[in-house]
């Protein structure tokens, strides 16, 4: 009997395996385009790392706007984040999260006690490399606390890497990479009304060496596309937006006062009295006792002209980021600034629901009204909640999927959040 020759069917399976592994082997991977999200990092600050409510903790950092497009792109996976388990870890390291307690009068926000590090012996660096707290320098230059204004947050992160920040994520050899660097350089002195010299904002040239130092030790380190956002206006979140700059009685208004740039004097609409003056307004409401003895701090105030010197310090960093982005075909510009003004105005809609940035109000009869149910911002009034951060992911995903031909889905409902 002659024997069949097997070899061309051999061959032709062997081919045929070599062209399938050739192709991409997940369904999400139909979705990349050009984009690469095997090793997917992200570089940046609070913002990025996914704090809420005034801490870094677990159920907040799933919905990160990171995570929230490795989820979307289908590789959440592998995409690991510093998990900080229970209440997680305030800027106080001793404390957690932010809670509301609606049911008091007033109502009363106090700090949890503090979680733990639910995934510090991770064997490898992680994705997301987000830093609370840190500066525009810190990014390449701090290894550890200390050398980061004794951040604990740099040690949770880097966990004695003896790298940066950029040092980190340049060893996990990217593939695509966020970075968001630039609010705390000025987000910390104004929320202190630049009312502290411990706390200055970081003029402007002084930033764009840093962003420079960073962009150029990031290109110089990988090929990775590399997603630069640049800084929102800070004067439209509702820590600035939130509180009148008077009291209520008897249907009249009554303009507190304020110790402002120039000396103690009344505000007018145009002052911002800032979220953390809350305990001390509604006092000054229920006493009706306003006077240039009752004025408010300078921390608790950021007057007309600071308000104008900070959103000048803004537009002039965003000048640098675009000018940086533009240099370089590597860099892709998320116009982050743009895009909340927006989000400030018109609000955003997931899951067929409108959110938008008001936090707390106040009524025509000057009674406070808190807005838990629709609103974009987590307790502390500066960092989003799970619905803010898929504006964010969204922010970044459109620019990914314009840039590099890529089709990565949308954060639409509320089954895509965790």
């Amino acid at each position: 009997m002659k024997r069949k020759n097997h070899l061309p069917i051999l061959i032709f399976t062997i081919f045929s395996l070599l062209i399938f592994n050739c192709k991409k082997t997940t369904e999400s991977e139909s979705n990349w385009g050009d984009a690469d999200f095997t090793t997917f990092v992200a570089i940046g600050n609070s913002l990025t790392a996914g704090v809420a409510d005034g801490a870094l903790y677990e159920d907040s950092q799933k919905n990160s706007f990171p995570n929230l497009i490795a989820k979307m792109a289908e590789v959440d996976n592998k995409f690991e984040q510093p998990i900080m388990g229970g209440n997680g870890f305030s800027f106080n390291e001793e404390e957690g999260r932010l809670s509301l307690n609606i049911f008091t009068d007033p109502p009363s926000i106090d700090f949890l006690e503090a979680g733990t590090e639910n995934n510090r012996n991770l064997n490898r660096v992680y994705n997301n490399l987000g830093i609370p707290l840190i500066r525009a320098n810190q990014l390449y230059t701090a290894i550890n606390a200390v050398e980061a204004d004794s951040n604990h947050f740099v040690d949770k992160i880097l966990r004695g890497s003896g790298r940066t920040a950029i040092g980190d994520a340049l060893s996990l050899d990217p593939t695509l990479i966020t970075l968001w660097i630039g609010s705390n350089d000025v987000l910390e002195s104004a929320t202190l009304g630049l009312a502290s010299e411990d706390s200055p904002y970081t003029e402007a040239a002084e930033f764009s060496t840093h962003l420079t130092n960073i962009v150029n030790q990031l290109t110089a380190g990988t090929d990775a596309p590399i997603f630069i956002a640049n800084i929102v206006d800070i004067t439209d979140l509702p820590y600035f937006t939130s509180m009148p700059s008077y009291i209520v009685a008897g249907g009249n208004k009554t303009y507190l006062y304020g110790e402002c740039k120039n000396g103690i004097r009344e505000l007018t609409d145009d002052d911002i009295v800032l979220f953390w003056a809350l305990p001390d307004y509604l006092s000054l409401k229920a006493s009706g006792n306003v006077s240039v003895e009752t004025a408010l701090n300078d921390t608790l105030i950021l007057d007309v002209d600071e308000k104008t010197e900070i959103k000048a310090i803004i537009d002039e960093y965003n000048v640098i980021i675009q000018n940086i982005a533009n240099s370089n075909n590597q860099l892709y510009l998320v116009d982050m600034y743009s895009i909340f003004k927006n989000i400030a105005e018109n609000g955003y809609t997931v899951g067929g629901i409108n959110y938008t940035v008001e936090l707390i109000y106040f009524n025509s009869n000057g009674d406070m009204n808190l807005n838990l149910v629709n609103t974009l911002f987590s307790y502390d009034a500066l960092h989003p909640n799970k619905f803010g951060y898929a504006s964010f992911a969204n922010s970044f995903i459109e620019v990914i999927n314009s840039s590099l031909n890529a089709d990565i889905p949308l954060v639409t409902t509320l089954s895509d959040l965790n």
